[in-house]
């Protein structure tokens, strides 16, 4: 596509701007009428510490088993459920594990409140769907699909309610029907226990006497008093239900193993190692060089309006992430300058070599990202803790490094052409315009 050399000029001027706009939003946040619609990705709160960054709670539970025996797969049953509690509340970076043959210990970093997160995680959930008067349970939390929070309008009253929604498995939307159309017909209501307390019991209106309620979704009311309460318990139904009732036994503070003089070292090593990469970039492959380094802000730019928006758990082994993602970026960027450079040695126009360059160099680029992605998540769904957090920033690093380093790159690489920048010279890194020997 072709331009005129005001329009190219115009064109990269936006982009600039664009790319300062981002970089900004992402460090300062956005604000309206001094309300914070996004806080930049160094405000407090933005990003939640791991333990080995800023510590956290202990927290030590004992399996009960009224009448019955603890065996190891019960308490392997609850760890797995516990550690689904944590990545659906967003403590990814949290740690669980067995202590003896009855314990649970879980480490929260960065919490505000750990008594009340601790009462939250030894909630059984145990969910049960009863027809009055029946006690043999119509449906239980093994038929529900997905559950989740929300605010929910009463259409005759106008007042607004905290509710959990429920939507079945097709195995449960069936019985949900065939509950509701025996308390339809027979007037009665369906009881709905979390833990063996009744917490809501609707009725059910004559006009389901024939079908009962189909569609297979659900709504909790049961006179939740915060968002946060109706949150946790969806959270917990998600999850699963735990085998046993856990009993909380003790609490204490964790100190951070590294501190925040680790987090200030790692965030200046990876600032110091940008910035020599970018001067490098810049020296050895001239032009090209100097729109990576530009890439590289946008990149950065980007990564840091995604850690802000995802409020993501950060440990050193996220950090370390992050930086490798960097690295992956600039090594983009070097194969794509490469096969330029031989395309320019072989006599093409810097406007071809550029075409050329970019179609030799795509398959390779996409062939390392794409593994390493697949590699990420492998991580992420197999690992814990610590694992996924390094999956999960490596991860997003590479997808930002894969767009900057083949559309920003590529249009600052066009427009630099429009604007008239295509003496050969220019575009040759240091001693590549030398024949090979």
């Amino acid at each position: 596509m072709n331009f005129t050399k005001a329009t190219s000029v115009a064109r990269f001027i936006l982009l600039l701007l664009v790319i300062a706009t981002l970089l900004a939003f992402s460090i300062c946040g956005v604000y309206i009428n001094d309300d914070a619609q996004l806080h930049g990705i160094f405000d407090e709160g933005t990003i939640r510490l791991g333990l080995d960054l800023a510590g956290g709670a202990s927290i030590t539970y004992q399996a009960k088993n009224e009448g019955g025996d603890i065996t190891s797969s019960g308490m392997n049953s609850v760890l797995e459920v516990m550690r689904n509690r944590l990545d659906n509340a967003g403590f990814t970076e949290a740690l669980v594990y067995l202590y003896g043959d009855d314990m649970i210990v879980v480490e929260l970093p960065s919490v505000e409140d750990p008594s009340k997160e601790a009462m939250n995680f030894m909630q059984t959930a145990k969910l049960e769907f009863k027809v009055n008067g029946e006690k043999t349970a119509a449906l239980t939390g093994d038929d529900v699909a997905n559950a989740y929070a929300s605010y929910q309008e009463d259409t005759t009253t106008g007042k607004v309610d905290i509710v959990v929604n429920l939507e079945f498995t097709v195995s449960g939307a069936k019985k949900f029907a065939e509950a509701t159309k025996i308390c339809a017909a027979g007037g009665k209501t369906l009881d709905i226990y979390v833990d063996g307390q009744v917490i809501s019991a609707p009725t059910v209106s004559s006009q389901y006497a024939s079908t009962g309620i189909t569609g297979g979704k659900a709504v909790i009311s049961g006179g939740f008093t915060a968002f946060e309460e109706a949150e946790a318990l969806a959270n917990n139904i998600d999850a699963g239900a735990l085998q046993y009732d856990l009993e909380q036994v003790s609490m204490e503070s964790v100190k951070a193993s590294l501190g925040e003089d680790a987090l200030k070292i790692s965030l200046l090593a990876g600032a110091v190692g940008l910035l020599l990469v970018m001067v490098f970039m810049s020296l050895y492959y001239r032009i090209p060089g100097v729109w990576a380094s530009i890439s590289l802000v946008a990149y950065t730019a980007i990564f840091f309006l995604v850690l802000a928006i995802g409020q993501f758990n950060l440990t050193l082994t996220g950090i370390a992430g992050i930086i490798l993602s960097i690295g992956m970026a600039v090594d983009a960027n070097v194969v794509i300058f490469e096969r330029m450079k031989e395309e320019l040695r072989a006599g093409k126009s810097v406007k071809l070599s550029i075409k050329s360059g970019y179609k030799r160099a795509l398959w390779a680029i996409l062939d390392s990202n794409i593994t390493t992605l697949i590699a990420c998540a492998v991580l992420y769904i197999f690992g814990s803790g610590t694992i996924k957090g390094f999956a999960t920033t490596l991860g997003i690093g590479v997808a930002i490094s894969l767009f900057t380093a083949l559309l920003v790159s590529r249009a600052l690489l066009n427009l630099g052409v429009g604007m008239g920048l295509i003496n050969v010279k220019a575009y040759m890194p240091i001693g590549g315009g030398k024949k090979d020997a």
